[in-house]
């Protein structure tokens, strides 16, 4: 069965647009996330365990990705948790 023409997109700036906030974005938030680890546990240990973790979340954050409807709710999504870090990063310091 087909699927319904309504649900589709048609716009290759759309689909530009989820595709590199998939991939980069969701590159990005994993690191971060791993970096805003590494400044408040053992360092030698984040990273360590980065190289298998930092695969499964940026599959994840790739996987909720789609699961926005716009691509702005997606990349904010994404670039606000890469603040997050950034702020928790700061505060350690």
């Amino acid at each position: 069965m087909p699927a319904n023409k309504k649900y589709l997109s048609q716009s290759s700036w759309f689909k530009f647009g989820k595709l590199t906030a998939a991939i980069l974005g969701s590159l990005l938030a994993s690191v971060a996330i791993h970096a805003a680890l590494a400044t408040w546990l053992d360092r030698s240990v984040v990273l360590a365990t980065a190289v298998y973790s930092g695969f499964i979340v940026w599959v994840g954050f790739m996987l909720v990705t789609y699961w926005f409807p716009k691509v702005w709710q997606a990349w904010s999504f994404l670039i606000g948790i890469v603040a997050l870090c950034a702020i928790v990063i700061l505060l350690a310091k």
